[in-house]
């Protein structure tokens, strides 16, 4: 302005510089204003005031110019740093209603109980401008860091030091560092306690971290409640599951335990007439009903080391048909009445532990047995597709309701099961042995009117 300054006056002058003041108050706050200030008054005076380049001011009028000019910037500075605190502080309450409407969401949702605290100790290092942040439970009367987020806290932080309180709020010095601790509680118990390490927080800053752990405190509680009620419904179900299956192995002891007692009783009857022939076939019955309780007690045996982890299993490639033949070779007496059709290619091959699939066969053929009349084939099909050997048991027999079929599976034992209906606890061995092999097993309804058992298993 200063080659114009004769054309504009002072008091157009004077208008130019407030905008100087205006953005100083805008950008730096009220301390920026005031140097804006006192340098617009000084710069006014001393180029813009007669006489030019001097702070003299010649007559009346130059020192009323300079006073209003100081009381307008003065009047206008406050109000623009007035503007933006306003403005500032409509801001954090955005920001802070943002913070609860998140805290909101994590009480309103489903999440596991470790990623809630990783979420709530992120939010509270990002929202608040901490170093780090540490979550501390309780487990086994001892706090125990659940979750961390920032800088890792010195393990004597976590571990000791006194807490003193602060007036006002629940956040207490921690004596170590600055670090500073916030309880989360609800009305009916303490839940843990936040450990907080970084520049000190405002008044309106703690207000607001203590809210947010209220509502973090409920969100912990509530996802520590929803485990416990899903570990108590899985352990009653176990509990059931168990029992079911203790209704389903006594069932299936009792059949070859009676057979083998009966015909024990016969051959030590001497009242009894028998033949030679006569005793073969008790002996023999007595000999077979030994042999499949042997196995049933070995298959339970080994379901309860898989599940446990206590045995290893081996899979190897192993040609299909050499199972299929083996299994029907440990069958050859419950099935010798009844036509076997076999069609396995002997190219397939299968990556499974042997044995276990071995095992699976003589079940679903024994299952075969005794559930259809005599002189009913027994279907045993094979072919590959996609990546796995697809292996199928059908029978001619009476078949099930698609109710049966839907449980066939399942260890509970139903009572007044007529004859000639799966229960017990065979089928519930194959499933976990083809389970732990990698492969699959479902139950349908029969193209001719029997029961098939699909068999899904990984090719080699």
């Amino acid at each position: 302005m200063l080659p114009v300054r004769a054309q504009l006056g002072s008091s157009t002058s004077g208008l130019v510089l407030i905008i100087p003041v205006v953005v100083g108050v805008a950008v730096g706050g009220w301390v920026a204003g005031v140097v804006a200030i006192a340098a617009g008054f000084l710069c006014y005076d001393f180029l813009f005031i007669r006489p030019y380049s001097t702070l003299a001011v010649s007559g009346y009028r130059g020192g009323v110019t300079l006073a209003v000019y100081a009381v307008v910037m003065l009047i206008v500075s406050r109000m623009v740093f007035a503007l933006q605190r306003a403005r500032a502080q409509a801001r954090r309450r955005a920001d802070d209603a943002r913070h609860l409407l998140e805290v909101s969401d994590l009480l309103i949702g489903e999440k596991p109980l470790e990623e809630l605290l990783s979420t709530v100790v992120r939010t509270v290092q990002s929202e608040f401008r901490l170093t780090s942040v540490a979550l501390l439970l309780p487990v086994a009367g001892q706090l125990t860091v659940a979750a961390r987020a920032g800088e890792n806290l010195p393990e004597e932080a976590v571990t000791g030091g006194t807490a003193t309180r602060v007036p006002s709020t629940p956040i207490a010095l921690a004596g170590l560092g600055g670090l500073r601790t916030l309880p989360l509680a609800t009305a009916e118990r303490p839940v843990g306690v936040l450990l907080l390490a970084g520049p000190a927080l405002s008044a309106t800053d703690q207000q607001m971290l203590t809210t947010y752990a209220n509502h973090a405190a409920l969100a912990v509680e509530r996802a520590q409640l929803r485990e416990q009620a899903l570990q108590t419904r899985v352990l009653r179900e176990v509990d059931s599951w168990r029992r079911a299956l203790l209704g389903s192995v006594a069932h299936d002891l009792r059949t070859p335990l009676a057979s083998i007692k009966a015909a024990l009783s016969d051959l030590g009857d001497s009242s009894v007439p028998l033949s030679a022939g006569d005793r073969r076939d008790l002996l023999a019955t007595a000999e077979d009903e030994t042999d499949r309780l042997t196995r049933l007690v070995k298959d339970l045996l080994d379901m309860y080391r898989i599940e446990a982890g206590m045995r290893r299993l081996l899979a190897t490639p192993a040609a299909l048909l050499e199972l299929v033949d083996e299994a029907l070779e440990a069958m050859r007496g419950p099935l010798e009445s009844r036509p076997v059709e076999v069609d396995v290619a002997s190219s397939l091959l299968v990556n499974v532990d042997r044995a276990l699939v071995v095992r699976v066969l003589v079940n679903l053929l024994e299952n075969a047995a005794r559930h259809t009349p005599d002189r009913t084939p027994v279907a045993v099909r094979a072919r590959r597709r996609a990546g796995w050997v697809e292996l199928e048991v059908e029978d001619e027999g009476p078949g099930l309701s698609p109710e049966r079929l839907a449980s066939l599976f399942s260890p509970i034992v139903e009572t007044g099961n007529p004859a000639g209906s799966p229960s017990g606890v065979g089928l519930v061995i194959c499933k976990a042995f083809i389970e732990a092999s990698g492969g699959r097993i479902k139950a349908r309804s029969g193209s001719r009117g029997g029961l098939e058992l699909d068999i899904q298993l990984p090719a080699a």
